[in-house]
């Protein structure tokens, strides 16, 4: 129904200034359902992000390990 209403010939009967008023609110429409979809999936971006950079903390621990067990080993042979 609502849609009925807000047909594009039957706004531009109505008003022409209102046409453009009916675009921005058809876009807001789609913006809002747009950010339905996307939003649950940038929290799980943010969420992932944190775990990402916690392990790449832990990776960097241990490869400064393996660097100093390899200078350890290089000045051994030398």
């Amino acid at each position: 129904m609502a849609e009925e209403v807000m047909s594009e010939k039957r706004v531009e009967n109505a008003s022409k200034a209102l046409v453009a008023v009916r675009i921005w609110i058809n876009a807001m429409i789609t913006y809002h359902e747009t950010l339905k979809i996307v939003n649950p999936m940038r929290e799980t971006a943010r969420v992932m992000t944190e775990k990402l950079n916690i392990v790449m903390s832990a990776l960097a621990e241990k490869q400064a390990k393996v660097k100093a067990i390899n200078d350890n080993l290089a000045s051994l042979q030398a």
